[in-house]
């Protein structure tokens, strides 16, 4: 028990430890839906359209004998 205490001790702040590894893992992402109404001069002219969005990171760390390593994947679709 206090080898995995100390083994989760090693990521940083909202990163897990892989089981059975010494690599570190933080999987975050966003999710935006805007709600954009518009309303014309003419009686039944409105309009009502969605925008969605999403991003999705993984971000993966590991200490090797060469020093930190770290991977960053970002895949998603943010915009205004």
């Amino acid at each position: 028990m206090a080898g995995q205490a100390q083994a989760a001790s090693r990521c940083p702040p909202g990163f897990a430890m892989l089981q059975a590894s010494d690599t570190c893992v933080r999987i975050s992402g966003t999710v935006r839906a805007d709600a954009v109404a518009a309303s014309g001069r003419q009686a039944g002219s409105g309009s009502y359209r969605m925008e969605p969005g999403a991003r999705v990171q993984i971000d993966v760390r590991k200490q090797t004998e060469y020093g930190p390593l770290r991977a960053v994947i970002a895949v998603g679709n943010l915009r205004r």
